[in-house]
């Protein structure tokens, strides 16, 4: 990517009135440290431990083309159930990857919630939602946005992010409600084509490469594209108050009705 890009800042993590006070109710996006303490140590986090521990799994995956999600026109993002042994043998392949794990936790065994802790900041939220990421190298996830806050934790590898704020939400050319990716923009933010969308030009970008034991936050209605860099295992945890949790529902069964994204917490 030729524009320039605002990293983001690195903290270690705030008490929980401190980062609703200077990061939630601002909607600041930050990059956190020290949110992984107490959870399964750094190098059980590798793609060939979790598959050892918990590779007969059958969790949910998202089908790729050419390393990044595959668009079905009329279906939008594609979802397989892989066991995870598989899906990690496979990373070992020259080719580009064909699925990105992105598993709800009760796809994994009961044991599995003593791998690690929930973050404070989103204890008691009245809509929280949690997922294992599992990619490999070269795996791309467009820019999108959600409706719940995030908190994702890196685990194992690095990730590239790039971040646009909500109010520049006309400038990414957003690909409208009754397209299959409701939530994507049209716009690649690191090879922009200004020729299509040249309302993205000077759109300020923001970015942070993450690695082990570091979490990013992102709040609610941040567009954010993400480049794996290695083999990654990551966790994330959208979260929200009431009203999040009656747009998310509202949302979900949107999706549903018009048959789009009918397995992604399956």
């Amino acid at each position: 990517m030729d524009r320039g890009v605002e990293e983001l800042v690195r903290v270690p993590a705030p008490s929980p009135e401190a980062f609703r006070r200077n990061y939630l109710r601002p909607r600041r996006p930050v990059v956190l440290t020290g949110l992984t303490e107490g959870w399964r140590s750094p190098g059980d986090w590798t793609p060939t431990r979790l598959a050892e521990d918990y590779g007969t799994a059958r969790v949910i995956a998202a089908v790729l083309a050419g390393g990044t999600l595959f668009d079905e026109p009329e279906r939008g993002v594609v979802f397989r159930h892989v066991t995870l042994g598989e899906f990690v043998q496979a990373l070992s392949r020259p080719d580009a990857a064909t699925h990105y794990v992105m598993a709800p936790t009760w796809d994994f065994p009961a044991t599995f919630e003593h791998a690690y802790r929930l973050p404070a900041y989103c204890r008691g939220a009245a809509h929280l939602r949690a997922k294992v990421w599992l990619g490999k190298r070269g795996t791309v996830t467009p820019l999108h946005r959600d409706v719940p806050h995030n908190l994702h934790v890196h685990l194992c590898g690095r990730k590239r992010w790039l971040l646009i704020p909500p109010n520049e939400s006309r400038r990414v050319y957003s690909r409208g409600i009754l397209s299959g990716m409701p939530n994507f923009a049209e716009v690649d933010p690191e090879r922009p084509d200004l020729a299509r969308h040249p309302r993205f030009r000077d759109v300020p970008v923001f970015g942070a490469t993450l690695g082990p034991g570091e979490t990013l936050f992102i709040p609610h209605g941040w567009w954010h594209h993400a480049r794996s860099l290695d083999d990654v295992v990551s966790m994330n945890f959208w979260y929200g108050g009431r009203i999040v949790e009656l747009v998310s529902l509202a949302s979900t069964a949107f999706k549903r009705w018009r048959g789009i994204r009918r397995n992604e917490w399956a």
